[in-house]
C-alpha cells in the first residue's frame, strides 16, 4: 500500500488510529500539548485521539479535548489503557519515557514516535524526535537531534518576519504555558523602569496555566504599570512577534519562533532540564542567564542592557536559520512509518 496523503487508509479498509500521550502541568509547561495539536493536524484522514498522562493540570486536559476525543490516564498502567484504543501509532509526548511502558506498546506492534525522550524507554522506539538538544551524537535515522528538526505551527509559517529598526519600540514578555517561577512579574519589574526611560512599550504574553493572571491583571488595573498590554489569550503569539524588536522568554519552544521572527531576546531557563537546551546562545541570537541568576533583578537589567547593545548583531545571527521545512519532511517520516505498521496488518 501506498500511503498518498498523511492518515491514508490502512489495508484494513478503515482509518488508521493515532494516539497522542502528552503531559501538561506547571513544572513541565504546555508545549507538549501544542505539539501534539500540530502534529495531529497534519494526519486529517486519521482517527486522531489524545491520552492524557498523569499529573496533566485540568486546564491541559481541556485543552485537547477542545479538538479530539481526549481520555485521561485512570490507573497504573497507561500503556494497557491507551492500547484500549486501538492505536496503530502512539506519539509519546510527556519526557523521558520508562522501558516497562514502551515494551507494552512494542509488543503490541503499533508504531512508536517519541518527543523530548532521553529516558530508558527511547531505546524501543520507531522515531525519537529530540530537537530542543543540540547533541553532537551522529544522526542515526532513528533519534534526531538538533533544532534542524523543529517544527513551527502554522501561525509561524504564515507570518512575516521582523525588519530590523535601528530604536527598540516594543519588548515582549512571554514565559510559556505556565511561567511556574513567575518570571513574567519578576521581569516586568526589573525591565518598566528601563522601557520607560527608552520610551518602549511592553506586551506580555501568558498561557492559559499561568496561575498570576488575576494579580497582574489587578495591577496593571490599577496603575501600577501605565501602558503594559497583557493577554492570555491563546494564538496571538506570531501576530505579537510580528510587532516586537526584542524579548524576554524562557528556554524552550519560544526561542525557537523568536529565532524564525528574527527577534533578538533574553533567555530564562525555568529549571534544570531547559537550562540543557542549547540551542538560544550568542550565535543563534539569544543571550541567556542561567536558572540561578534568572532570579535576580540587578542581572535581568543588566543582561537586558547588554542585549540592547548587541542587537544587531544578535538580529543578523538569527538570520542563517530557516525551520521553515522541518514541520513537512518530520510529517513525511511519520506517515512512512504509519504506512509500514499498517501495511503489515
Amino acid at each position: 500500500m501506498i500511503v498518498a496523503s498523511p492518515g491514508a487508509e490502512t489495508s484494513g479498509g478503515r482509518p488508521p488510529r493515532i494516539v497522542f500521550a502528552v503531559a501538561g502541568y506547571p513544572a513541565i509547561g504546555l508545549g507538549h500539548f501544542y505539539r501534539a495539536l500540530m502534529f495531529a493536524r497534519e494526519f486529517p484522514s486519521a482517527r486522531v485521539s489524545f491520552f492524557c498522562m498523569r499529573p496533566s493540570a485540568p486546564f491541559a486536559v481541556e485543552l485537547a479535548s477542545t479538538a479530539y476525543p481526549t481520555a485521561a490516564q485512570r490507573g497504573e498502567a497507561p500503556a494497557r489503557e491507551i492500547l484500549r484504543l486501538a492505536p496503530d501509532m502512539v506519539v509519546n509526548d510527556f519526557l523521558d519515557t520508562e522501558a516497562a511502558y514502551m515494551e507494552v506498546l512494542k509488543k503490541a506492534g503499533v508504531a512508536l514516535v517519541n518527543f523530548e525522550d532521553q529516558g530508558p524507554g527511547a531505546d524501543l522506539a520507531d522515531l525519537v524526535v529530540n530537537s530542543v538538544y543540540e547533541s553532537p551524537e551522529e544522526q542515526d535515522g532513528r533519534r534526531l537531534y538538533g533544532h534542524k528538526f523543529f517544527c513551527l505551527r502554522d501561525e509561524f509559517l504564515e507570518a512575516t518576519p521582523r525588519s530590523f529598526h535601528p530604536s527598540p519600540e516594543r519588548l515582549l514578555l512571554t514565559f510559556g504555558g505556565t511561567d511556574p517561577s513567575d518570571y513574567t512579574r519578576q521581569c516586568l519589574k526589573a525591565l518598566y523602569p528601563v522601557c520607560r526611560e527608552l520610551g518602549m512599550t511592553i506586551r506580555i504574553v501568558a498561557g492559559p496555566g499561568y496561575a498570576h493572571v488575576d494579580a497582574l491583571q489587578s495591577a496593571l488595573d490599577g496603575g501600577l504599570w501605565p501602558g503594559v498590554f497583557f493577554t492570555h489569550v491563546s494564538n496571538v503569539m506570531a501576530r505579537e512577534m510580528q510587532e516586537a524588536d526584542v524579548a524576554v522568554c524562557s528556554a524552550g519552544r519560544t526561542v525557537y519562533e523568536l529565532t524564525h521572527m528574527r527577534i533578538p531576546a533574553l533567555v530564562l531557563p525555568q529549571h534544570e532540564r531547559e537550562e540543557r537546551h542549547g540551542f538560544a546562545s550568542e550565535e543563534s541570537g539569544f543571550l541567556r542567564l542561567s536558572v540561578s541568576e534568572a532570579g535576580e533583578s540587578g542581572r535581568i537589567a543588566g543582561a537586558f542592557a547588554a542585549l540592547l547593545a548587541k542587537r544587531k548583531a544578535l538580529y543578523d545571527n538569527m538570520s542563517r536559520y530557516d525551520f521553515s521545512g522541518n514541520k513537512a519532511g518530520l510529517v513525511r517520516r511519520m506517515a512512512a512509518l504509519l504506512e509500514e505498521k499498517t501495511s503489515l496488518e
